[in-house]
């Protein structure tokens, strides 16, 4: 059976995008992994939330690469050719898996337009399942992070991305949001006293203050 673009389009577009996320969730655990981001770890330790990052990470790509051998999809095996509309649908065999992923996207493979969309899709997923990770973790071991707070409160008071080392997201965004909206006025006044006393954001910004 000759594969139709648009069912060879959707199972691209689903099979990338497990790949992405799964990349793009490694990649980000072993980043705050790195930067000591507690609120963003899937795990309670530093090294085993390194280790799940690069696991992820093959995870993914190995998934991508080798579904083929189990999925039906445009890769049938003794049809894989460098002309993609000639392919038959149905499973690939190891010697196909090279040339399996490389379809055209006028015969449904995944355009730049299509990528563009799914990652940032997968990258938002990512930042969302970290999230929910820091936040389990600071519900079961809520010792770790009183911890991590206490040494932190000795150099001043945290702020931005330093808030993930002591907190989970949602309480950093919280507390980042209220000292936003404390310091918003006097960060454009002094702003605003940079400026030409008579340019027209400080003639606005009097005008409102009226």
């Amino acid at each position: 059976m000759t594969p139709d673009p648009s069912d060879v389009q959707a199972l691209f577009a689903r099979h990338y995008f497990y790949f992405a996320a799964l990349a793009t969730l490694g990649t980000l655990q072993i980043a705050v992994s790195i930067g000591g981001f507690r609120g963003l770890w899937l795990l309670p330790g530093r090294l085993m939330t390194r280790y799940l990052g690069v696991v992820l990470i093959i995870a993914g790509a190995a998934l991508f690469f080798l579904m083929p051998l189990w999925v039906e999809g445009p890769w049938a095996a003794g049809s894989v050719e460098a002309d993609s509309s000639t392919r038959l649908w149905g499973r690939a065999d190891w010697g196909d898996l090279g040339a399996a992923r490389n379809v055209n996207d006028v015969d449904g493979g995944l355009s730049g337009t299509g990528q563009a969309t799914w990652f940032p899709l997968s990258a938002l997923i990512a930042v969302i399942v970290s999230a929910l990770g820091g936040l389990i973790n600071r519900k079961l071991l809520p010792d770790r992070f009183e911890r991590n707070e206490a040494v932190a409160n000795r150099f001043g008071e945290s702020d931005g991305l330093e808030l993930l080392e002591t907190s989970d997201y949602l309480a950093a965004v919280k507390r980042s949001w209220s000292r936003f909206k404390v310091e918003l006025a006097d960060d454009a006044r002094a702003l605003l006293a940079l400026s030409d006393r008579w340019s027209i954001t400080v003639l606005a910004w009097r005008r409102w203050r009226q």
